[in-house]
């Protein structure tokens, strides 16, 4: 990819551009996201932005918001990158994020529920490392989380 993708949290401010970005997005797109089509209205995005239940980040190019993606205090989360981004590694930059979040947050797992015809999301699942469970109306993508390095623990 030429140009620079940059990875940040989302702030308050950033609601308009998160309201773009779905509204960017096709009927197909907004189906595999939502598991129905739903328009997000402004204040979907002014919540999704104000990580208060949640953490979002976000990815630009030229400050333009091209994908977005939410974690959870549960550990589910949720993706969504423009179609004109795809398969260029945005969506995985976005996960692998919120993996690190996921850890800071001592989190023992990061999950993901979509559709089985949501090819790109269960690819970024596999190249991630997560372990799949499909069923006939959902895939289930789960990553046991650990810590890096293990406490050493002193022998009496």
């Amino acid at each position: 990819m030429s140009e620079q993708v940059k990875i940040r949290k989302a702030t308050k401010e950033d609601w308009e551009k998160i309201y773009k970005l779905y509204n960017s997005l096709s009927d197909e797109d907004l189906y595999l996201r939502f598991f129905h089509l739903y328009r997000i209205t402004e204040d979907d995005a002014k919540r999704i932005a104000s990580n208060e239940d949640h953490v979002t980040y976000l990815a630009e190019i030229d400050g333009n918001v091209i994908g977005e993606a939410s974690l959870h205090k549960d550990g589910e989360f949720s993706l969504v990158v423009n179609r004109n981004y795809r398969n260029l590694g945005v969506g995985t930059l976005l996960v692998k994020k919120l993996i690190e979040e996921a850890r800071e947050m001592k989190l023992s797992v990061i999950k993901f529920y979509t559709l089985p015809e949501n090819i790109p999301m269960i690819k970024i699942g596999r190249k991630l490392g997560f372990k799949l469970r499909f069923h006939e109306d959902e895939v289930y993508g789960e990553m046991r989380l650990t810590e890096k390095e293990l406490e050493v623990v002193p022998m009496e």
